[in-house]
C-alpha cells in the first residue's frame, strides 16, 4: 500500500473534523501525506526510560507507560492495527506533553493471547526484513506516523514534538519512518536499512542494540554475526542501521555470537546448528526486560513473560533518565558509539 494515497488520512480528518469542526479553509487533510519536517533533536525530548516502556506496553494486553497518557481526538485513543501486514502501533503523550509513537514488535507477549492471528504477518516481515527489503508493515507505520503528525498539528504539537520508537519488529519500522520523514526518537534492538532507504544522516534518532542480540546485530554495520548475516562494512554496507548506533552490554556476549553463527554455510547439520545456537541467544539477549537490565531502566507495567527473561548480567549504564541529545554523547564519552 502506499502511504500517501492510505485510508489514514480520511479516518484521521474524519476524527478531528468529528470533534472539532473543519478547520478553516481546509477542505482535506494534505498535511498528513507530507513529511515531517527533519527534526533537531534538543534537550527537550522523551527519555530513554519513557521511549522503552512505551516500547514494552506493546507487548502486554492492557496498561499505560508510567507518567503518559493516550494521545487522543474527541476523547478516542489514536492507536492503529493491521493484522493482514502485522502493524500495530499506540501513541502516548508523555509528561512533558511530547507525542510518542510506539511501534509492536513481534508478537511474543500476553497480547498475543487477544490477537494471536498478527504474529504469522509480522514472522513475514521480519523475514522480508532479513532478506534486506521493505516489508509492507513498515510502508504501513509511515502511514500511520504521517497521519499521527496532521492529527498533532491540529491538536496544537508541533512536529518537532512527535517522535518514534519501537523494540524489534517495531524498532525497524521506527527505524524506516525516521529514515523517511526526518523524526526523532529511538529504536532498540532493530534490524538494519536497504542501504538506499537512508538518505540523511539520523544524527536526531539512535539505536541501541544489545551485544550477542542477533536482531539487533543483523546489520551490515555491525560486526559479530556474519556470515550468517550480512557482511560487515564500517558504517555502512548494504543493510546498515539508521542514525547514531549505541551497542551495550558484555562485549563477551559478541564473541559469543559470532563463534556461534561462524560454521554457517559449511554442511546442513552446522546449519542446524547455528539456526539452534541464534535462538537460544534471542533468548539471552534481545528481549525488552534485558534493555532495561543494562540501561537502568524499571519497566512498568511489566510482566514476567517479557521483563525477566534474558541474561541479566551484564554491565548496567545507567541512562534511564537520559534525553536522545545526553544518550548520544554519553554512549561517545563511554565509547559505545559504533558510528553516527
Amino acid at each position: 500500500m502506499n502511504p500517501l494515497n492510505s485510508p489514514y488520512f480520511a479516518l484521521a480528518y474524519a476524527l478531528f473534523t468529528a470533534a472539532h469542526g473543519q478547520p478553516a479553509g481546509m477542505s482535506r487533510a494534505p498535511g498528513a501525506a507530507a513529511a515531517a519536517a527533519v527534526q533537531v533533536a534538543t534537550a527537550a525530548t522523551p527519555t530513554v526510560s519513557e521511549f522503552l516502556n512505551a516500547d514494552n506496553v506493546e507487548y502486554l494486553i492492557s496498561g499505560t507507560p508510567p507518567g503518559m497518557k493516550p494521545f487522543t481526538v474527541g476523547g478516542i485513543p489514536i492507536t492503529y492495527t493491521n493484522d493482514l501486514d502485522g502493524t500495530s502501533a499506540k501513541v502516548w503523550i508523555t509528561a512533558e506533553n511530547q507525542v510518542v509513537i510506539a511501534y509492536q514488535g513481534t508478537d511474543t507477549g500476553t497480547n498475543f493471547i487477544t490477537n494471536p492471528v498478527i504474529l504469522t504477518p509480522q514472522l513475514i516481515a521480519d523475514a522480508i526484513s532479513a532478506a534486506g527489503a521493505n516489508s509492507p508493515a513498515e510502508y504501513d507505520a509511515l502511514g500511520f506516523a504521517r497521519t499521527v503528525v496532521f492529527l498533532a498539528n491540529l491538536e496544537g504539537y508541533s512536529t518537532s514534538n512527535v517522535f518514534v520508537t519501537g523494540h524489534s519488529l517495531g524498532g525497524i519500522e521506527a527505524e524506516y519512518v525516521a529514515s523517511q520523514t526526518g523524526m526523532a526518537g529511538i529504536a532498540f534492538a532493530p534490524t538494519g536499512l536497504p542501504a538506499g532507504d537512508i538518505t540523511t544522516s539520523g544524527s536526531n534518532f539512535a539505536i541501541i542494540v544489545n551485544y550477542g542480540d542477533p536482531v539487533g546485530s543483523y546489520a551490515s554495520d555491525i560486526a559479530g554475526e556474519q556470515p550468517f548475516g550480512p557482511a560487515y562494512k564500517a558504517s555502512g554496507g548494504k543493510i546498515p542501521h539508521y542514525g547514531n548506533v549505541i551497542i551495550i552490554g558484555n562485549p563477551a556476549d559478541q564473541t559469543t555470537l559470532s563463534n556461534d553463527m561462524a560454521p554457517w554455510g559449511t554442511t546442513l547439520k552446522a546449519d542446524a546448528g547455528v539456526l539452534l545456537d541464534w535462538a537460544e541467544m534471542l533468548l539471552a539477549h534481545h528481549l525488552p526486560g534485558v534493555y532495561a537490565h543494562d540501561l537502568g531502566v524499571t519497566l512498568s507495567p511489566s510482566t514476567p513473560l517479557v521483563d525477566e527473561t534474558g541474561n541479566m548480567t551484564g554491565p548496567v549504564w545507567n541512562v534511564a533518565g537520559y534525553t536522545i541529545p545526553q544518550l548520544v554523547s554519553g554512549a561517545a564519552a563511554q565509547g559505545i558509539l559504533a558510528h553516527d
